[in-house]
């Protein structure tokens, strides 16, 4: 108990000497001499230098993990890229299907040609899957918009 007391004190705070001693059979350390077999350890002065490097190694740290954050920004850019590349394929296909409607077809939806029904159902197609894209787009703008807040 005693040793774990002694790592929470700062390293100005320590001695340049510390005391090891065996209580009822625990190695114990003190900055005093704790018993007939204490032995002396040395501990050796702080590292300055090592000191003086904590406010660069904490702005290394920080520059590591806005990288990392940009590279996971991009891993999501990419997501979103090629999810309305997808949707874009899929409008494309569903518009290349609905102009093969037939007179008939036109006719169940209640059209009064053909030219007013592919356009109906082009418009109901573009209605699903264009809030999507704009969706998709604006979380797209949104993660550029942090990736440049991280990079100045």
């Amino acid at each position: 108990m005693v040793c774990a007391l002694a790592m929470l004190i700062p390293p100005a705070a320590v001695a340049t000497a510390a005391y090891q001693c065996t209580v009822d059979g625990v190695a114990t350390f003190s900055q005093l001499p704790c018993g007939d077999d204490a032995k002396e350890i040395k501990i050796p002065p702080t590292n300055v230098t090592q000191a003086s490097n904590t406010q660069q190694s904490k702005d290394i740290m920080a520059s590591v993990d806005s990288y990392v954050a940009m590279q996971k920004i991009d891993r999501e850019i990419a997501v979103y890229q090629r999810e309305i590349k997808q949707l874009q394929d899929t409008l494309a296909e569903q518009k290349t299907k609905i102009n093969y409607m037939t007179q008939d077809s036109a006719n169940k939806m209640g059209a009064n040609s053909i030219a007013d029904a592919i356009a109906k159902r082009t418009a109901q197609a573009e209605q699903r899957i264009e809030p999507k894209i704009k969706q998709y787009q604006q979380q797209i703008d949104a993660l550029k918009a942090f990736k440049t807040q991280l990079s100045q």
